[in-house]
Protein backbone atom coordinates (compact mmCIF):
# COMPACT_ATOMS: atom_id res chain seq x y z
CA UNK A 1 0.00 0.00 0.00
CA UNK A 2 0.86 3.20 -0.93
CA UNK A 3 0.81 6.47 1.07
CA UNK A 4 -2.77 7.92 -0.13
CA UNK A 5 -4.05 4.13 0.75
CA UNK A 6 -3.09 4.45 3.86
CA UNK A 7 -4.34 8.14 4.32
CA UNK A 8 -7.59 7.25 2.89
CA UNK A 9 -8.48 4.42 5.02
CA UNK A 10 -7.46 6.14 8.06
CA UNK A 11 -9.83 8.94 7.21
CA UNK A 12 -12.44 6.29 6.24
CA UNK A 13 -12.07 4.59 9.39
CA UNK A 14 -12.47 8.13 11.18
CA UNK A 15 -15.81 8.90 9.04
CA UNK A 16 -16.91 5.61 10.84
CA UNK A 17 -16.06 6.37 14.06
CA UNK A 18 -17.79 10.05 15.04
CA UNK A 19 -17.83 9.39 19.19
CA UNK A 20 -13.91 9.09 18.47
CA UNK A 21 -13.79 12.46 16.68
CA UNK A 22 -16.17 14.14 19.52
CA UNK A 23 -14.29 13.30 22.29
CA UNK A 24 -11.01 14.28 20.89
CA UNK A 25 -12.34 17.02 20.19
CA UNK A 26 -14.60 17.79 23.64
CA UNK A 27 -11.52 16.38 26.01
CA UNK A 28 -8.64 18.37 25.19
CA UNK A 29 -11.55 21.96 25.10
CA UNK A 30 -11.80 21.09 29.10
CA UNK A 31 -8.45 22.44 30.46
CA UNK A 32 -8.89 25.27 28.08
CA UNK A 33 -12.21 26.36 29.24
CA UNK A 34 -10.76 26.17 32.82
CA UNK A 35 -7.86 28.44 31.76
CA UNK A 36 -10.14 30.83 29.91
CA UNK A 37 -12.80 31.16 32.89
CA UNK A 38 -9.74 31.63 35.70
CA UNK A 39 -8.65 34.68 33.05
CA UNK A 40 -11.53 35.81 32.75
CA UNK A 41 -12.41 36.13 36.60
CA UNK A 42 -9.13 38.07 36.81
CA UNK A 43 -9.24 40.24 34.29
CA UNK A 44 -12.76 41.22 33.84
CA UNK A 45 -13.18 43.58 36.95
CA UNK A 46 -10.39 45.22 35.64
CA UNK A 47 -11.21 45.94 32.27
CA UNK A 48 -14.77 46.51 32.13
CA UNK A 49 -15.60 49.40 30.31
CA UNK A 50 -12.06 50.72 30.40
CA UNK A 51 -10.16 52.22 27.52
CA UNK A 52 -8.53 48.71 27.35
CA UNK A 53 -11.67 46.85 26.13
CA UNK A 54 -12.41 49.44 23.64
CA UNK A 55 -9.83 49.44 22.33
CA UNK A 56 -9.77 45.32 22.01
CA UNK A 57 -13.31 46.54 20.38
CA UNK A 58 -11.55 48.14 17.74
CA UNK A 59 -8.98 45.78 16.44
CA UNK A 60 -6.03 46.70 18.57
CA UNK A 61 -5.94 43.19 20.85
CA UNK A 62 -2.71 42.76 20.95
CA UNK A 63 -1.29 45.94 21.52
CA UNK A 64 -4.21 46.67 24.17
CA UNK A 65 -2.97 43.61 25.70
CA UNK A 66 0.38 43.92 26.40
CA UNK A 67 -0.30 47.70 27.73
CA UNK A 68 -2.28 46.05 30.14
CA UNK A 69 0.15 43.89 31.50
CA UNK A 70 2.33 46.51 32.03
CA UNK A 71 -0.07 48.23 34.37
CA UNK A 72 -1.06 48.41 37.77
CA UNK A 73 -4.45 46.57 36.66
CA UNK A 74 -2.72 43.44 35.39
CA UNK A 75 -3.90 40.53 37.62
CA UNK A 76 -2.37 37.75 35.28
CA UNK A 77 1.25 37.25 36.21
CA UNK A 78 -0.18 33.80 38.31
CA UNK A 79 -2.02 32.47 35.55
CA UNK A 80 0.23 33.43 32.66
CA UNK A 81 3.09 31.64 34.71
CA UNK A 82 2.49 28.86 37.31
CA UNK A 83 -1.11 28.82 35.47
CA UNK A 84 0.17 27.71 31.81
CA UNK A 85 2.23 25.41 33.53
CA UNK A 86 -0.25 23.40 35.22
CA UNK A 87 -2.77 23.49 32.33
CA UNK A 88 -0.03 22.21 29.56
CA UNK A 89 0.76 19.13 32.13
CA UNK A 90 -3.19 18.41 32.61
CA UNK A 91 -3.76 18.62 28.61
CA UNK A 92 -0.69 16.54 28.22
CA UNK A 93 -2.54 14.08 30.74
CA UNK A 94 -5.93 14.00 28.74
CA UNK A 95 -3.57 13.32 25.45
CA UNK A 96 -2.44 10.61 26.77
CA UNK A 97 -5.78 9.05 28.15
CA UNK A 98 -7.18 9.56 25.25
CA UNK A 99 -4.71 7.87 22.93
CA UNK A 100 -5.21 4.98 25.49
CA UNK A 101 -8.98 5.24 24.71
CA UNK A 102 -8.45 5.33 20.90
CA UNK A 103 -5.60 3.03 20.13
CA UNK A 104 -8.01 0.50 22.49
CA UNK A 105 -10.70 0.90 19.60
CA UNK A 106 -8.62 1.01 16.71
CA UNK A 107 -6.18 -1.48 17.39
CA UNK A 108 -7.90 -3.43 20.38
CA UNK A 109 -9.48 -6.87 19.97
CA UNK A 110 -12.84 -5.24 20.31
CA UNK A 111 -13.92 -5.68 24.26
CA UNK A 112 -17.20 -4.35 25.35
CA UNK A 113 -16.74 -0.75 25.79
CA UNK A 114 -13.69 -0.54 23.67
CA UNK A 115 -12.54 3.16 24.91
CA UNK A 116 -13.38 2.77 28.25
CA UNK A 117 -11.92 -0.85 28.40
CA UNK A 118 -8.68 0.90 26.70
CA UNK A 119 -8.14 3.78 29.03
CA UNK A 120 -8.13 1.45 32.06
CA UNK A 121 -5.69 -1.09 30.29
CA UNK A 122 -3.40 1.27 28.50
CA UNK A 123 -3.24 4.38 30.32
CA UNK A 124 -0.16 2.85 32.55
CA UNK A 125 1.64 1.87 30.02
CA UNK A 126 0.95 4.70 28.05
CA UNK A 127 2.34 7.10 30.86
CA UNK A 128 5.73 4.76 30.48
CA UNK A 129 6.01 5.11 27.13
CA UNK A 130 5.90 8.64 27.38
CA UNK A 131 8.55 8.85 30.01
CA UNK A 132 10.20 7.06 27.11
CA UNK A 133 9.39 10.05 24.57
CA UNK A 134 10.59 12.62 26.60
CA UNK A 135 13.90 11.98 26.19
CA UNK A 136 14.50 12.00 22.26
CA UNK A 137 12.41 14.97 22.27
CA UNK A 138 14.32 16.91 25.18
CA UNK A 139 17.30 15.95 22.31
CA UNK A 140 15.87 17.44 19.77
CA UNK A 141 15.11 20.40 22.07
CA UNK A 142 18.73 20.72 22.73
CA UNK A 143 19.68 20.23 19.38
CA UNK A 144 17.58 22.64 18.00
CA UNK A 145 18.39 25.58 20.88
CA UNK A 146 22.03 24.84 19.56
CA UNK A 147 21.75 25.61 16.22
CA UNK A 148 19.21 28.98 17.45
CA UNK A 149 22.51 29.99 19.40
CA UNK A 150 25.22 29.41 16.91
CA UNK A 151 22.79 31.46 14.35
CA UNK A 152 22.78 34.18 16.89
CA UNK A 153 27.02 34.11 17.22
CA UNK A 154 27.12 34.18 13.59
CA UNK A 155 24.91 37.29 13.25
CA UNK A 156 26.86 39.22 16.09
CA UNK A 157 30.05 38.63 13.84
CA UNK A 158 28.45 39.39 10.78
CA UNK A 159 26.35 42.51 11.86
CA UNK A 160 23.67 40.74 9.84
CA UNK A 161 20.34 39.93 11.76
CA UNK A 162 19.49 37.85 8.59
CA UNK A 163 21.24 35.12 10.53
CA UNK A 164 18.76 35.33 12.95
CA UNK A 165 16.45 34.41 10.78
CA UNK A 166 18.13 31.74 9.21
CA UNK A 167 19.06 30.05 12.46
CA UNK A 168 15.59 30.09 13.65
CA UNK A 169 14.29 28.49 10.31
CA UNK A 170 17.43 26.00 10.40
CA UNK A 171 16.37 25.47 14.09
CA UNK A 172 12.99 24.18 13.12
CA UNK A 173 14.29 22.00 10.73
CA UNK A 174 16.90 20.46 13.27
CA UNK A 175 14.23 19.78 15.22
CA UNK A 176 11.55 18.20 13.44
CA UNK A 177 14.39 15.60 11.33
CA UNK A 178 15.12 14.75 14.86
CA UNK A 179 11.91 14.47 16.46
CA UNK A 180 9.63 13.05 13.81
CA UNK A 181 10.95 9.46 13.78
CA UNK A 182 10.85 9.36 17.44
CA UNK A 183 7.19 10.92 17.29
CA UNK A 184 6.55 7.60 14.50
CA UNK A 185 8.01 5.22 16.90
CA UNK A 186 6.41 6.61 19.92
CA UNK A 187 2.86 6.02 17.72
CA UNK A 188 3.72 2.73 16.45
CA UNK A 189 5.15 0.76 19.83
CA UNK A 190 1.63 2.07 21.77
CA UNK A 191 -0.19 0.40 18.91
CA UNK A 192 1.94 -3.02 19.27
CA UNK A 193 1.58 -2.81 22.75
CA UNK A 194 -2.41 -2.74 22.66
CA UNK A 195 -2.67 -5.28 19.39
CA UNK A 196 -0.35 -7.92 21.49
CA UNK A 197 -1.19 -6.96 25.04
CA UNK A 198 2.58 -6.67 25.74
CA UNK A 199 4.45 -4.25 28.18
CA UNK A 200 7.81 -3.72 27.24
CA UNK A 201 7.19 -0.09 26.13
CA UNK A 202 11.10 1.03 26.34
CA UNK A 203 12.24 -2.18 24.04
CA UNK A 204 8.81 -1.53 22.04
CA UNK A 205 9.99 1.70 21.85
CA UNK A 206 13.92 1.37 20.60
CA UNK A 207 12.40 -1.64 18.12
CA UNK A 208 9.47 0.86 16.45
CA UNK A 209 12.59 3.83 15.32
CA UNK A 210 14.45 0.78 13.90
CA UNK A 211 11.88 -0.14 11.52
CA UNK A 212 10.75 3.46 11.59
CA UNK A 213 14.49 4.24 10.33
CA UNK A 214 14.69 1.08 7.72
CA UNK A 215 11.25 2.51 6.17
CA UNK A 216 12.29 6.13 4.93
CA UNK A 217 9.90 5.62 1.93
CA UNK A 218 6.79 4.86 4.10
CA UNK A 219 7.24 6.83 6.82
CA UNK A 220 8.51 9.89 4.95
CA UNK A 221 5.58 11.10 3.43
CA UNK A 222 2.76 9.72 5.39
CA UNK A 223 4.51 12.16 7.96
CA UNK A 224 4.73 14.90 5.79
CA UNK A 225 1.18 14.67 4.92
CA UNK A 226 0.21 14.35 8.98
CA UNK A 227 2.49 18.06 9.20
CA UNK A 228 0.76 19.55 6.31
CA UNK A 229 -2.97 19.28 6.56
CA UNK A 230 -3.21 20.70 10.25
CA UNK A 231 -0.65 23.55 8.95
CA UNK A 232 -2.86 23.81 5.72
CA UNK A 233 -6.32 24.26 8.06
CA UNK A 234 -4.48 26.67 10.62
CA UNK A 235 -3.68 28.90 7.81
CA UNK A 236 -6.82 28.97 5.98
CA UNK A 237 -8.17 29.85 9.18
CA UNK A 238 -5.48 32.35 9.86
CA UNK A 239 -6.40 33.81 6.77
CA UNK A 240 -9.94 34.41 7.37
CA UNK A 241 -9.48 35.49 10.82
CA UNK A 242 -6.81 38.06 10.11
CA UNK A 243 -8.39 40.89 8.28
CA UNK A 244 -11.07 41.75 10.68
CA UNK A 245 -11.68 41.78 14.67
CA UNK A 246 -14.63 41.29 15.93
CA UNK A 247 -16.54 43.94 17.72
CA UNK A 248 -20.36 42.88 18.75
CA UNK A 249 -21.64 40.38 20.78
CA UNK A 250 -22.87 38.34 17.53
CA UNK A 251 -19.70 38.14 15.45
CA UNK A 252 -17.78 37.17 18.91
CA UNK A 253 -19.88 34.07 19.12
CA UNK A 254 -19.80 33.71 15.12
CA UNK A 255 -16.05 33.15 15.23
CA UNK A 256 -16.51 31.24 18.52
CA UNK A 257 -18.20 28.58 15.99
CA UNK A 258 -16.24 29.06 13.56
CA UNK A 259 -13.30 28.22 15.31
CA UNK A 260 -15.10 25.35 16.95
CA UNK A 261 -15.40 23.85 13.51
CA UNK A 262 -11.86 24.22 12.70
CA UNK A 263 -11.10 22.28 16.06
CA UNK A 264 -13.40 19.77 14.80
CA UNK A 265 -12.05 19.05 11.54
CA UNK A 266 -8.47 18.77 13.57
CA UNK A 267 -9.97 16.18 16.03
CA UNK A 268 -10.97 14.17 12.49
CA UNK A 269 -7.74 14.45 11.46
CA UNK A 270 -6.36 13.34 14.60
CA UNK A 271 -8.19 10.29 14.52
CA UNK A 272 -7.32 9.36 10.82
CA UNK A 273 -4.25 9.97 11.41
CA UNK A 274 -3.92 7.56 14.06
CA UNK A 275 -5.78 5.00 11.73
CA UNK A 276 -3.32 5.25 9.12
CA UNK A 277 -0.90 4.35 11.40
CA UNK A 278 -2.68 1.42 12.27
CA UNK A 279 -3.06 0.36 9.06
CA UNK A 280 0.68 0.81 8.54
CA UNK A 281 1.09 -1.38 11.21
CA UNK A 282 -1.09 -4.19 10.17
CA UNK A 283 0.66 -3.76 6.75
CA UNK A 284 3.94 -4.41 7.91
CA UNK A 285 2.64 -7.90 9.53
CA UNK A 286 1.58 -6.76 13.23
CA UNK A 287 5.37 -7.25 14.83
CA UNK A 288 5.44 -7.58 18.64
CA UNK A 289 7.65 -4.50 19.09
CA UNK A 290 6.67 -4.62 22.85
CA UNK A 291 7.17 -8.37 23.30
CA UNK A 292 9.28 -8.74 26.76
CA UNK A 293 11.79 -11.65 27.34
CA UNK A 294 9.61 -12.43 29.43
CA UNK A 295 5.90 -13.35 27.85
CA UNK A 296 3.48 -14.83 29.95
CA UNK A 297 2.14 -17.83 28.26
CA UNK A 298 -2.12 -17.59 27.29
CA UNK A 299 -4.37 -18.96 29.75
CA UNK A 300 -6.31 -21.75 27.50
CA UNK A 301 -9.64 -23.12 29.26
CA UNK A 302 -8.83 -26.55 30.23
CA UNK A 303 -11.58 -28.56 27.76
CA UNK A 304 -14.91 -30.30 29.00
CA UNK A 305 -14.21 -33.67 30.91
CA UNK A 306 -17.63 -35.09 28.96
CA UNK A 307 -15.98 -34.44 25.43
CA UNK A 308 -14.41 -37.56 24.49
CA UNK A 309 -11.61 -36.01 22.31
CA UNK A 310 -9.73 -35.24 25.21
CA UNK A 311 -10.19 -38.75 27.51
CA UNK A 312 -7.23 -40.12 27.72
CA UNK A 313 -6.25 -43.59 28.32
CA UNK A 314 -6.23 -45.37 31.10
CA UNK A 315 -2.86 -45.94 32.85
CA UNK A 316 -1.00 -49.00 32.57
CA UNK A 317 -1.07 -49.84 36.28
CA UNK A 318 -4.40 -48.56 36.93
CA UNK A 319 -5.45 -50.92 34.17
CA UNK A 320 -3.65 -53.85 35.56
CA UNK A 321 -4.92 -52.94 39.29
CA UNK A 322 -8.90 -53.37 37.68
CA UNK A 323 -8.18 -56.63 36.12
CA UNK A 324 -7.25 -58.17 38.91
CA UNK A 325 -9.79 -56.89 40.82
CA UNK A 326 -12.15 -57.90 38.16
CA UNK A 327 -10.67 -61.81 38.12
CA UNK A 328 -10.81 -61.76 42.36
CA UNK A 329 -14.64 -61.10 41.98
CA UNK A 330 -15.00 -64.17 39.16
CA UNK A 331 -13.29 -66.37 41.35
Amino acid sequence: MNTFSFVANGFRTARRHPRLVMIAWLAPLVPALILVAMIAANIGPALGRSLFSQGILDGSAFPIFMEFRTSPADALEPLMGRGVLVMGVLSLLVQIFLSAGIVGVLAGSGPPHPFLSGVRRNTGRFLRSALVFLVPTAAAAVAAGLTTKGAGLLAVHFADGRWDLAGFAAAGVVFLILWAPADLAYDLSRIAAVRHNHRSMLRGFFRALLVVLKKPGTFVPLYLVFLALPLLLLGLYSAFRQPWTPGTAFAIVLLALIHQIVMAIRAFFKIGFWAAEVEVFRDFGEPELCRGKRTRPEIVDPPEASDSRWKTPEEPETFALSHSSANTSKS
